[in-house]
């Protein structure tokens, strides 16, 4: 089986069971660059606290995620009525194009492939916009595309190609947008790792915009799934009125609680991202053959500029010696040329590093040596045409 996208998942990596089925790797573990989650893992004794709140699971979560909403509206500095919790920052996007059924969704290429599938259950037409990577953005390219009914979605750094854009260049299109009766959707999943909040837009209160948060993303906690969704006071209002009260459950609520009392926790996720992040960098670009694009968050977006390189055949390879990384080709706007790895830790990242350079060693020995053999067989023919 050449791919690992399908219908269930949407081509979205950390799906370890199937790769695990897919390709038995070496010694049974797979070291996972495919999701990218805070690489810290979540925070120190949250499982032994979890273990011990384990039986009050036989009574309702608090309604609306209560006493977590208010105390992540304090961290974030915003109003709490400006604020929704959700089964992750997916499961909100999914909520907030159902509830606005906007006429057409503008989404960029390449991006995260879920705001696509949103907008298709919502019944929106979809419309793409070229954010190739490595480009700056220039809101003003959108200006004449966006109509009254539309939404607007930006990620903001990008999600897969990492790269963080300047807050006030989002803002003219959140203003352009508001002129011609649309709404923006800004998806900031990645920004507090980041290390530049300054980027974010959720101090700004305009009518059209809304802010969606991955907490899943930033304290390690996909199995359990934790977001929010940052908008207007009168919107929230109604969503939180006469939406799912129980949207967040038991252990999320405790799992969200614990984690914001850790305010260490993310400086030192800071700090290893950005060590880390520059040591795959360098490891990359010293293999040769790999282009990697700059990026803020705690994964980049990688270009092989080998000849023939697929990266179907190279994930397989990795996979099968224990390493999982991110085909992006199911990105609209990029080939099998490319791929995703997040930022781990020092080891798994060596590791990462030494498997990929031998795997780019022996696929240019083996175009060398394919190269060789055509070379010689148009030497024979030659021959025999003189």
């Amino acid at each position: 089986m050449p791919g690992f996208f399908d219908d269930e998942t949407g081509g979205h990596g950390g799906d370890l069971a199937r790769a695990a089925q897919q390709w038995s790797p070496a010694g049974g573990r797979l070291i996972d660059f495919s999701s990218n989650v805070n690489p810290l893992g979540p925070p120190e004794g949250l499982l032994e606290y979890l273990s011990e709140v384990l039986p009050e699971i036989m009574h309702y979560p608090t309604p609306q995620a209560r006493e977590l909403r208010g105390k992540l509206a304090k961290f974030l500095g915003i109003p709490e009525n400006r604020l929704i919790m959700g089964n992750g920052a997916n499961e909100l996007i999914h909520l907030l194009l159902l509830w606005k059924r906007p006429r057409s969704v503008l989404i960029p290429a390449p991006t995260f492939s879920e705001y696509e599938r949103a907008a298709r259950l919502a019944g929106a037409r979809v419309e793409y916009f070229s954010l190739p990577p490595g480009e700056k953005f220039d809101p003003h390219i959108l200006s004449t595309r966006i109509e009254q009914g539309d939404l607007v979605v930006f990620c903001n750094p990008s999600n897969p190609t990492g790269m963080l854009y300047d807050g006030k260049d989002l803002l003219e299109l959140v203003r352009v947008a508001g002129e011609k009766g649309a709404l923006v959707m800004v998806d900031e999943s990645f920004i507090p790792l980041t290390g530049q909040p300054e980027e974010s837009l959720r101090h700004n209160l305009y009518s059209n915009l809304f802010i969606a948060l991955s907490l899943t993303k930033l304290w390690a906690l996909p199995g359990l799934r934790l977001g929010c969704l940052i908008g207007p006071e009168t919107d929230i209002l109604e969503l939180t009125r006469w939406g799912d009260p129980w949207r967040v459950n038991f252990l999320a609520q405790k799992a969200g609680l614990y984690c914001l009392a850790r305010q260490d926790y993310l400086e030192e996720a800071l700090q290893l991202i950005e060590t880390e992040r520059r040591f795959i960098t360098e490891g990359f670009e010293e293999t040769g053959g790999l282009r990697v694009f700059e990026g803020a968050a705690n994964y980049l977006l990688v270009q092989a500029v080998e000849p023939g390189f697929d990266v179907a055949h190279c994930q397989e390879h990795l996979a099968k010696r224990g390493v999982l990384i991110r085909r992006a080709d199911n990105f609209k706007g990029l080939n099998r040329a490319y791929f995703r790895v997040a930022v781990l830790k020092r080891p798994d990242n060596k590791r990462l590093l030494e498997e990929m350079a031998a795997y780019i060693k022996k696929f240019r020995a083996g175009n060398t040596e394919e190269r060789g053999e055509n070379e010689q067989d148009t030497g024979n023919y030659s021959g025999g045409e003189r």
